[in-house]
């Protein structure tokens, strides 16, 4: 299994997981103009997509549904509220086949396994756990805290994406409406660098062989500051890495066959080490 994160900020979210078989996108809140240029960056396109996880409606996680939904017939998996409030919310120029996730049953699709969870945010947001060749990888992000049950199911994962939104005191001082703030720093928000810390921490992760920070604010955060305070909440031996933030990161298996890994978050050395991935067809056939 391994995953690429297409763009993680508040502009846009999109995450492809995928093992030999079957390739899975986590929303798809890109712009139109950035769909076909960042899946080719990854190395993939829309025909190799399989199928589509939404984990809530705000437009940077759904913009970008109704213009890849146009390139293929994808499934799109979410709870019935949430396509509920899609379908209410949004037009699609073609038809859609939603598909609603039955309370505490894991879904097969293709040869990967979807576990989804109850996140608190401010709309009806889940989680997952995705399981497919042995491995399983946990993808958590727009919520004001960290379930416990999340916290004792993630104790055996491979790989975790796990927000990392804001500092705390660049985020008091930030030029956002106050409410936006309140909002963001409560229980219904998004996690802050600390939050996230003491989650890994609680977590353990003691198998983990990547843990990715995901949707940093672009104003009230910075991957150094992010990384630097996750560092001190996880193991050393578990590489760490932020998802960049406008662009496509390079894919998670890189960090397990480089001695010296790549930063996620460097434009520079993502074109390099771009060269060195298998196109998505090619590593179908591996």
């Amino acid at each position: 299994m391994r995953f690429c994160s297409l763009s993680s900020c508040s502009y846009a979210n999109s995450v492809v997981v995928q093992d030999n078989n079957t390739c899975i996108l986590i929303d798809c809140g890109l712009k139109k103009r950035d769909i076909k240029p960042f899946l080719d960056q990854a190395g993939l396109s829309a025909g190799d997509i399989d199928a589509i996880l939404v984990t809530h409606i705000h437009t940077d996680h759904v913009y970008g549904l109704k213009y890849i939904c146009q390139e293929k017939d994808f499934p799109i998996y979410s709870t019935e509220n949430i396509i509920k409030k899609l379908s209410e919310n949004y037009r699609f120029n073609t038809s859609v086949k939603y598909i609603a996730f039955d309370k505490y049953v894991k879904k097969k699709i293709g040869s990967l396994t979807v576990t989804h969870f109850k996140l608190s945010h401010d709309v009806e947001t889940i989680g997952f756990i995705i399981s497919g060749g042995g491995e399983q990888m946990g993808f958590i992000t727009d919520t004001g805290y960290v379930p416990e049950n999340c916290v004792d199911e993630f104790q055996s994962l491979d790989y975790l994406y796990i927000e990392s939104n804001h500092d705390v005191n660049m985020y008091k001082k930030s030029s956002k409406p106050r409410h936006v703030i309140r909002r963001n720093l409560g229980p219904t928000g998004h996690l802050s660098n600390e939050q996230c810390g003491l989650a890994l921490q609680s977590m353990g992760l003691k198998k983990c062989k990547l843990v990715v920070l995901g949707h940093l604010s672009e104003d009230d955060n910075s991957p150094a500051i992010a990384i630097s305070n996750a560092r001190r909440h996880l193991s050393p031996d578990i590489p760490l890495a932020s998802a960049p933030s406008r662009t496509p990161g390079i894919w998670s298996d890189h960090f397990k066959s480089s001695n010296q890994p790549v930063p996620y978050n460097s434009p520079v050395n993502l074109r390099q080490a771009r060269h060195d991935i298998p196109r998505a067809r090619e590593y179908h056939n591996s």
